[in-house]
């Protein structure tokens, strides 16, 4: 019999045998699946479920299926592209991610910077599938919202279908929404010393030889941001950022075409000031989702959660007047 933790996928070739210990009894069949199958497709696990590939005790069962302790599950076996990108999900990096607010429709985490808030190419998983493993393997969850890779801060899930929708149609209104806003801060490189500076451009994507980035553009979609320096030091500034619309990459876009790019952007930034940066120890673009505010989709309450500055903020930060 194969420990389920210590498989990245069933071998190609034969199929896998797991018996459900005590950790997974009554997780239902697709969680547990899409637990163990790191790097599987979600779609190609119930597909293997819906063709009686997966088996239960000798038996077809429904992805729905909920496991009992000893039962024996049996997993065909799986052909990826790639074997390699079938990676093991470090769950141990879940400690790192701080509950700020919770209750039983919205779930606000402290985002870590270095974790994806989903799995994807080369990733075993990430936010969602961590908190999916070991906190809500039994539960509704799914992100009402994304932040980069590098971005820390504060990320909203939602835990019930009726939520999320209404939180994905205040995103989507936030501009005109006197409900729902979201404010973060930068460090950029460079003083600056304008008191408020609001930037009204239009941005689009476009495909590089390498990498995509995004640019703005009269032939783009429309995106406002609002930035209010805070602190000078050292050449950089602490910058206060309301987002008014939410276009990928927009801050920062937005920030660099000010003339103040973000702080160690690798993307958007200046190449000498990320290496001087680096050398600090500072080797992600300082960026951080700072606090949000809503009206609850259930009670119309008005909630204002916050997310600490984390340490490379405070590290460049550390001595300076305010402006």
């Amino acid at each position: 019999m194969v420990n389920p933790d210590e498989i990245g996928g069933p071998q190609a070739g034969r199929p896998t045998i797991l018996e459900v210990d005590e950790r997974s009894v009554t997780r239902r069949l697709d969680n547990y699946l899409r637990r163990i199958l790191k790097g599987v497709p979600k779609s190609h696990i119930y597909r293997i479920i819906r063709d009686g590939q997966v088996r239960v005790n000798g038996g077809r069962v429904k992805p729905d299926y909920r496991l009992r302790l000893m039962d024996k599950v049996r997993i065909p076996p799986i052909r990826t592209a790639n074997r390699e990108s079938v990676a093991v999900l470090d769950l141990s990096k879940v400690e790192m991610i701080q509950t700020l607010y919770e209750d039983q429709s919205i779930l606000v985490v402290n985002k870590p910077s270095g974790t994806a808030v989903h799995g994807g190419t080369g990733l075993a998983g990430g936010v969602i599938e961590l908190l999916r493993a070991e906190r809500y393997a039994n539960s509704f969850l799914e992100l009402a919202h994304r932040l980069d890779k590098d971005t820390s801060g504060c990320l909203i899930l939602g835990k019930t279908p009726d939520c999320l929708r209404s939180l994905h149609a205040s995103l989507r209104r936030q501009e005109e929404s006197g409900y729902f806003h979201k404010t973060y801060h930068i460090i950029v490189v460079g003083e600056w010393q304008a008191d408020v500076h609001e930037v009204n451009a239009p941005i689009k994507k476009t495909r590089g030889n390498l990498v995509n980035r995004v640019i703005v553009s009269s032939s783009g979609s429309p995106a406002r941001t609002i930035f209010q320096p805070l602190r000078c030091t050292n050449g950089y500034t602490l910058v206060e950022v309301k987002l008014m619309t939410g276009r990928m990459h927009q801050i920062r876009v937005h920030a660099a075409s000010a003339g103040f790019p973000v702080a160690a952007d690798r993307k958007y930034g200046n190449v000498s000031d990320n290496r001087k940066l680096a050398r600090m120890g500072i080797k992600r673009q300082l960026l951080h989702a700072t606090r949000i505010e809503l009206q609850h989709p259930d009670t119309d309450a008005l909630l204002r959660i916050e997310a600490p500055l984390p340490d490379d903020f405070e590290q460049l930060m550390a001595v300076g007047p305010n402006i």
